[in-house]
């Protein structure tokens, strides 16, 4: 499961944070490197920070404030307005940041996005589009907002990412600053449309808001102001709801300074690990604060061997890794619930619970384990490896085959022989899964997604 990004946005005017709705009526909100260092602290993935009036103004962005906030701030964050050339880029990139967003220079000058992706990489470049809807239809705006072009806005963003746009900030004028939500059906639209990440962005005005646009709208990324500088929703608070509904999220906002480890004679924060699909207890581990970072890092549980005195991965040497989407202190802060999505058995008895002896329950995962090994190996002999070598075609024929003849049993009421066709379209399902590139893991984190 991809990880969704929590971004806050800075608009700034005049070296001051403001905010407003429908991009005007502004007032000033703060400092924009202060601001930054909060959100930070906070749990932010990444910051935009956007000179709003540079473009209308005709002046240069805010060359000395970057500088100011390269060196203060360690996530990766974004600049934009008023850069019309590879010139003014490479000016943002010089001082330190990792990106810069265009927007009206872009939709004038299109080769724009071509000169900075070729010089910079794609992964260097947003491009903002701010949007209205007329008549049924979306349309490009430039200038803040102000002037409405002929450009429809699903052509536009296929026109950007051909071009090497990294990513796309999207903005409804309607909605900026409303606190009415996000216009998901379009951002859906996006997504369907290009395969580049798609940041949310304009109306969000509550948690419900940005679930929605993660989930229903398939957004990369939330982009919000209001309620962040406001304080209405904060960053670790929004994060943990996210964590809840079982979308995954970066820079989980626990801290290791967080726990009381001064019971724990040993000073270790012990670990239980619970399946997020099913709610079974998985395994026990201990952590100490750099396997604790380690997990927050990489989204995979790691955990101190006090037999070995060193960090382990779950899954580092077996594949049986375990990603973590939630993570929860006790009431007493000194015990660690993780909630992982698990890549195979959690035992090494090869079971899928260190408290389950059962030998059938995890064998699902044995047999793909057993499939992965017949498409490494491609021994002779193997009615796996016959249909690896027959090839994708084969292997979906089967499938379909499987599936029309688990149907007729089922409509008939044969119970046995549904098990059995049911139990052969699961297998074919197994090795058409591994020649496609994905696993049971990669089922049960899809599933988990759409779980509310």
């Amino acid at each position: 499961m991809e990880k969704k990004l929590i971004i806050p946005c800075l608009d700034v005017k005049d070296g001051r944070v403001v905010k407003g709705i429908y991009f005007e009526n502004l007032r000033d909100v703060g400092d924009p490197v202060e601001f930054g260092k909060h959100y930070e602290e906070q749990g932010a993935d990444e910051l935009v920070y956007l000179d709003i009036n540079a473009t209308v103004e005709g002046r240069k962005t805010f060359t000395e404030i970057v500088e100011r906030i390269a060196k203060e701030i360690k996530i990766p964050f974004t600049v934009g307005g008023g850069i019309a050339s590879l010139d003014d880029a490479e000016r943002l990139f010089a001082v330190g940041a990792d990106k810069v967003s265009i927007n009206s220079a872009a939709v004038a000058n299109p080769e724009i996005i071509n000169e900075i992706a070729a010089k910079h990489g794609s992964k260097s470049l947003v491009i903002a589009i701010d949007g209205v809807e007329k008549d049924g239809k979306w349309y490009v705006t430039t200038h803040g907002g102000n002037k409405v072009s002929d450009k429809e806005l699903i052509d536009w963003a296929k026109e950007c990412e051909q071009r090497g746009a990294g990513s796309l900030l999207f903005t409804s004028k309607t909605h900026d600053g409303t606190k009415t939500g996000y216009p998901c059906d379009i951002f859906a639209e996006l997504k369907k449309a290009v395969s580049i990440p798609i940041i949310a962005s304009g109306g969000a005005g509550c948690i419900e808001d940005i679930v929605e646009v993660l989930t229903t709208g398939k957004a990369d990324a939330a982009l919000a102001a209001s309620i962040f500088h406001f304080g209405e929703v904060t960053i670790p608070q929004l994060k943990a709801e996210l964590m809840r509904r079982g979308i995954c999220v970066e820079r989980l906002p626990l801290k290791y300074s967080d726990f009381n480890l001064s019971k724990n004679s040993d000073g270790l924060l012990p670990c239980v690990m619970q399946d997020a699909a099913t709610l079974k207890v998985l395994m026990v581990g201990y952590m100490n604060e750099e396997a604790f970072n380690k997990t927050l890092e990489t989204g995979k549980a790691t955990f101190y061997s006090r037999e070995r005195k060193t960090l382990w991965t779950k899954g580092e040497t077996s594949g049986n890794f375990m990603q973590v989407v939630e993570m929860f202190a006790d009431c007493d802060a000194d015990t660690l619930l993780l909630k992982v999505v698990p890549c195979g058995p959690a035992c090494h008895r090869n079971t899928t619970s260190c408290f389950d002896t059962s030998d059938a329950e995890g064998f699902i995962r044995r047999l793909e384990t057993v499939i992965q090994g017949r498409h490494k190996e491609m021994p002779e002999g193997h009615y796996t490896t016959h249909l690896f070598n027959k090839g994708v075609n084969r292997m979906a024929q089967k499938v379909g085959e499987e599936a029309v003849e688990t149907v007729i049993e089922a409509i008939d009421g044969n119970k046995e022989r549904y098990l059995y066709e049911a139990s052969d379209l699961v297998y074919h399902l197994l090795v058409l899964n591994e020649q496609m590139g994905f696993t049971i893991a990669d089922m049960e984190r899809e599933l988990l997604s759409r779980h509310k």
